[in-house]
């Protein structure tokens, strides 16, 4: 069978995510083309079609919704062109109805539809045509995948809201019109199940603007009235009329679903035969179970819808997927699908069907070992003190890496032997005395102190200079002209400029062996990130110094020394031209050598002011730069490792929340819908000897760094930091770490009971309950209890019998109740035998007289789960615990304001639809009249209190105790005014009510003579002092309004006392 999941609004487009992140995790692209899934998303908002998304992430990629799944509703759409030109809009003039009054009703719309259901409707009915073209594309599409196969559709949605509450009339409307129109059969070509989500007892403050319960109950009645409003020829005309059809050519058609006689006026009174289903049914949840347990976030609300409709679809087969199928598409409901009008006389003909029983919830529970979230937590654990190797590499023998830095001397690091000299950052090296650039050494100079060059050069030329007429001038000249052009073949002056042409290579070239070997000394773990930014920053420091030292300091050593040394050349020539004729030739030779020796010194300096003046200090303040700009890529690249290692931690938080919170296997409290199963302590001690052997972690530091190295391809530098994020990290981490860390698990756990990966749910069981019959009949009964639906269910309205309806018999024409139980497959003969003891313990744990039945398989695909789904279905809505709160918030918005009645449904006003609940023997109005001077005598009495301490609410009690302590029984109002228009608490409460005056009067008069009628009279006095104080107390404090409604508690309290006036004490 294919399936097509429709969300609407903002519930469903959550469910639909929920489903395909898991459908992504478990099938790879190419399988997933095969697979007959389709999927529409409906909204009025486009924020959840953003990739960029990290929970959209899988393993098989990203799962966010494609331009092509979404169908945009609101975008081209304008709720006030509509209302502004209705003619323009002839098929949405049924839900229009009296236009001015439904646009002051409706409008304005601010963001999304407004929690306006009215406002929902409007807008998907603008847009259905787009909507059925994509159905009709989807529909196209499963056909080829499944050739003549049935189709599922399931539409899901939440009730509190504006899109998906107003929408879902149409959508299950026409999406049943398509399929009739394709003469589509029920059950052999199609089924289409509907998934409501109710409004929360206690939302989240900033969801509810009002409107978000009364929503929820306005949904319900159109609902009810959708799938009661099939018609035979018995009910024409006493009926549920069906809603407006908003493809109808006919204007304000209703919906008509046969090819029988469709005139016009025929199309305007509607028909959906009896024959037919509008669907096969609706299943209701909320956010609590059966079992009291709530789920808070709305995400993991959707993940559980979402896992039973996997687990629907992709059952194993056999007969619990027969029983599923039959279930799920309410074919067991028989002739029991309707309630009948309890106020119609059969005898006036047959009554009409006034409350649907196509209505079901469900609940899953899934025992699961989350070997995945397993193996990634202990991979994210030991990630993460890789990372603080990469950080800090401060290791401890008792903890592991520390999450602090270690004692380090940057400075004693870059003064060790060698260090500047093998980075060009030594004098020799500024000063291109030695070769930086490869090119350098093929220019033909020779490297070494400039005294190797001067040296012989002006020995040359003092031999030279001997024989002329001036040998010291001309000595000196040929040096200047040596400094001019002849040094390294262009000249001190010529040759240093040339370079500093350069500078930018002789910069790349230093900067990027410094990084390099900074890079590599991280990556072999010789130095931290951490220590290596301080390297940097020392660096950084060092050069700065040095340009200031070359430019202050040395450059005005060297000119002083150049001075002195003319000077002193000076001196000796002059000395040599003051002797006479006959003393020159005796100190010619001494006089000459002085100058010679002077020349070599003088030259030597000079060319070292140019080396330091034209490149040593641009090239010093050059590679200040240059380190400036490597220690702040080295601080992004420390801040990179802070975010993964805070990505680390986050993660897993979310993958395994309760490790830290307990040692057991988690079976000990079986409520949440999902039961994580595996030894918490076991696990955290495996991390934490994993974490404190330096062996291994050095393995894994190893093998981390190197990947980060591949991964980052930045050729050895620092570069490419945007490589280096939660994702890279991630998946080097279960791709490269995760391998070596099965490993050493392998190793550390050789013996079968302390292995914590890789052990398949029914061996852990096995292991658990071998040979303890007892203990696993009890984890069976264990599971079974805490397995329940997500409705609270009130069987008080299950057991209530109404005339024209069959009287309930629970199991077979009401609440009926199925448990299917998917069992991994298993092979070995040990596990088969355990399989079929444990099967046994779930049958045997079905408790007698619930008409729930069990059908288990054990040819379940997943080796890590076990799957319990519970459906319960043919419940009527008026069962469902939350509803009367619903309708008390509709009738109170009703009441408030008019307006509320258009806005609150999708078409007409709310007094058009019949009530969810039987009509009572006595009418609401006159009960409450009855019954409200008794509530408000126990309010006066204190026996109806305020539970400040606990739920907020307001209850019953018997009254206080002499330490001034009552024990009270919340009825779920947080304010007594509401109460008393909760027309089926006063109902259900009359008699309690009464009792608890009755019960108040006899303790208040308990001591009292009832023969001393002084007495009496004076105590009635009294009680009807306190009585008018705590009452008015409360209705002045919770201000009951309008007027009329504050004039009622006025009659009721004066009543009241009238009734406690003619009290008489026994």
């Amino acid at each position: 069978m294919s399936h097509i999941l429709i969300g609407i609004g903002g519930t469903g487009g959550k469910i639909l995510k929920a489903f395909r992140q898991r459908l992504w995790n478990e099938y790879s692209e190419e399988e997933r083309k095969h697979l007959p899934i389709g999927f529409i998303y409906v909204d009025t908002d486009r924020g959840m079609l953003n990739p960029s998304d990290p929970s959209y992430q899988t393993i098989h990629g990203n799962c966010c919704f494609t331009a092509s799944d979404f169908v945009d509703i609101k975008t081209n759409s304008n709720i006030d062109a509509i209302f502004n030109n209705p003619k323009g809009f002839t098929r949405l003039m049924g839900v229009l109805g009296n236009v001015g009054e439904t646009q002051t009703a409706t409008c304005p719309v601010g963001a999304a539809a407004d929690q306006k259901r009215r406002a929902g409707r409007l807008l998907f009915g603008a847009n259905i045509d787009a909507y059925l073209h994509k159905l009709r594309t989807e529909l196209t599409e499963m056909n080829k995948r499944e050739m003549g196969k049935p189709v599922n559709i399931h539409i899901f949605c939440g009730l509190a809201g504006g899109t998906g509450s107003g929408a879902v009339i149409d959508a299950i409307v026409q999406t049943r019109k398509l399929m009739f129109e394709q003469t589509k059969a029920e059950s052999t070509g199609f089924n289409l199940t509907v998934f409501c989500q109710l409004p929360e007892t206690q939302p989240n403050p900033s969801w509810d603007n009002g409107r978000y319960h009364a929503n929820g109950y306005g949904a319900l009645l159109e609902l009810n009235n959708l799938f009661t409003s099939h018609h035979n020829q018995e009910w024409a005309g006493k009926g549920s009329v069906p809603p407006f059809d908003i493809t109808s050519n006919v204007e304000k058609g209703r919906t008509y679903l046969t090819f029988d006689n469709p005139t016009a006026e025929n199309v305007k009174a509607g028909a959906i035969p009896q024959e037919l289903k509008i669907a096969n049914g609706l299943m209701l949840y909320s956010s609590t179970n059966s079992f009291g347990f709530t789920i808070t976030d709305p995400n993991e609300l959707a993940r559980m819808v979402s896992d039973f409709i996997y687990t629907y679809i992709f059952c194993p087969g056999g007969p619990i997927d027969d029983e599923f199928r039959r279930f799920y598409t309410y074919e067991n409901l028989a002739n029991s699908r309707d309630e009948y009008d309890e106020t119609a006389d059969p005898e006036d003909g047959a009554p009409v069907p006034a409350r649907t029983r196509a209505i079901g919830s469900f609940g899953i529970k899934r025992v699961v070992v989350p070997e995945q979230e397993i193996s990634e937590h202990i991979t994210y654990t030991l990630g993460t003190a890789a990372m603080l190797q990469l950080k800090y590499d401060n290791w401890s023998s008792t903890s592991g890496f520390r999450d602090e830095p270690k004692n380090f001397d940057p400075l004693g690091y870059l003064n060790q032997p060698g260090r500047q000299d093998s980075w060009n950052l030594d004098r020799n090296h500024l000063m291109l005395k030695d070769f930086i650039l490869e090119g350098d050494s093929r220019e033909g100079w020779r490297k070494g102190e400039f005294g190797s060059y001067w040296d012989p050069c002006v020995d040359n030329w003092a031999v030279a200079a001997k024989g002329t007429d001036h040998p010291f001038d001309q000595l000196v000249n040929l040096c200047r002209g040596g400094f001019e052009n002849g040094f390294r073949n262009k000249g001190v002056e010529n040759f240093y400029s040339d370079k500093a042409s350069s500078l930018d290579s002789y910069v790349r070239q230093i900067a990027q062996t410094v990084e390099k070997y900074i890079f590599k000394e991280w990556t072999e773990g010789r130095l931290s990130i951490s220590e290596a930014r301080q390297v940097v920053d020392r660096l950084t420091t060092y050069i700065s110094n040095e340009a200031l030292a070359l430019q202050e300091k040395l450059l005005p050593d060297l000119a002083q020394k150049c001075d002195a040394l003319m000077k002193d050349i000076q001196l000796v020539k002059n000395e040599y031209l003051a002797a006479g004729m006959l003393k020159r030739p005796i100190i010619f030779g001494n006089r000459f050598e002085r100058v010679t020796n002077f020349c070599k010194q003088l030259y030597c300096r000079k060319t070292e002011m140019e080396a330091v003046r034209l490149f040593a200090v641009p090239l010093a303040q050059a590679l200040e730069n240059a380190f400036a700009d490597l220690a702040h890529r080295l601080v992004g690249f420390e801040q990179a490792i802070d975010d993964v290692i805070k990505f680390n931690k986050e993660r897993m938080a979310t993958l395994l929340p309760d490790l830290y919170e307990t040692t057991d296997d988690g079976l000990t409290d079986l409520t949440d819908p999902v039961v994580d199963f595996y030894h918490r302590g076991r696990l955290k001690d495996l991390e934490e000897r994993l974490r404190g052997n330096e062996g291994k972690m050095d393995k894994i530091c190893k093998t981390m760094r190197g990947a980060i190295a591949d991964q980052l391809a930045s050729d050895g530098r620092f570069l490419n930091v945007g490589a280096f994020n939660r994702s890279s990290v991630s998946h080097i981490l279960l791709d490269n770490v995760y391998p070596e860390i099965l490993a050493f698990h392998n190793e550390l756990c050789s013996e079968e009971s302390k292995r914590v990966l890789q052990v398949p749910i029914m061996e852990r069981l096995m292991n658990k309950y071998r040979g303890k019959t007892e203990e696993l009949n009890e984890f069976a009964r264990q599971l079974i209890t805490a397995s329940g639906v997500f409705t609270e269910i009130n069987m008080n309205e299950i057991r209530l019998n109404n005339a024209n309806t069959d009287a309930p018999q629970i199991g077979t024409n009401i609440l009926i109740t199925r448990i299917l139980v998917i069992l991994p497959k298993v092979k070995s003969p040990e596990l088969v035998s355990f399989a079929s003891d444990l099967e046994t313990a779930l049958r045997g744990a079905i408790p007698g007289g619930t008409g729930a039945s069990i059908t288990v398989s054990t040819e379940g695909r997943e080796a890590d789960e076990i799957t319990i789904s519970i459906i319960k279905n043919n419940l009527p809505m008026r069962a469902i615990n939350s509803v009367p709160m619903l309708k008390a918030k509709f009738d109170q918005l009703v009441a408030a304001n008019p307006s509320n009645a258009i806005v609150l449904v999708s078409e007409g006003k709310a007094q058009d639809y019949r009530p969810l609940f039987a009509v009572p023997a006595k009418k609401p109005d006159e009960l409450r009249d009855e019954v409200m001077p008794y509530m408000l005598l126990d309010l006066g009495l204190g026996r109806i209190l305020l539970d400040e301490g606990t739920s907020g609410q307001y209850g019953a009690s018997d009254g206080v105790d002499i330490l001034g302590n009552a024990e009270i029984t919340p009825w779920g109002y947080t304010r007594f005014i509401d109460m008393p228009f909760d027309d089926r608490l006063i109902e259900e409460r009359s008699r309690e009510i009464k009792r608890l005056y009755r019960d108040a009067m006899e303790e208040e008069f308990k001591d009292t003579d009832p023969t001393a009628l002084l007495e009496v009279k004076a105590k009635l006095e009294e009680i009807q002092k306190r009585v008018l104080a705590n009452v008015s107390a409360v209705i002045k404090a919770e201000n009951p309004t309008p007027k009329p409604r504050y004039q009622q508690f006025v009659n009721w309290l004066t009543r009241g006392i009238e009734i406690l006036k003619t009290y008489k004490p026994e």
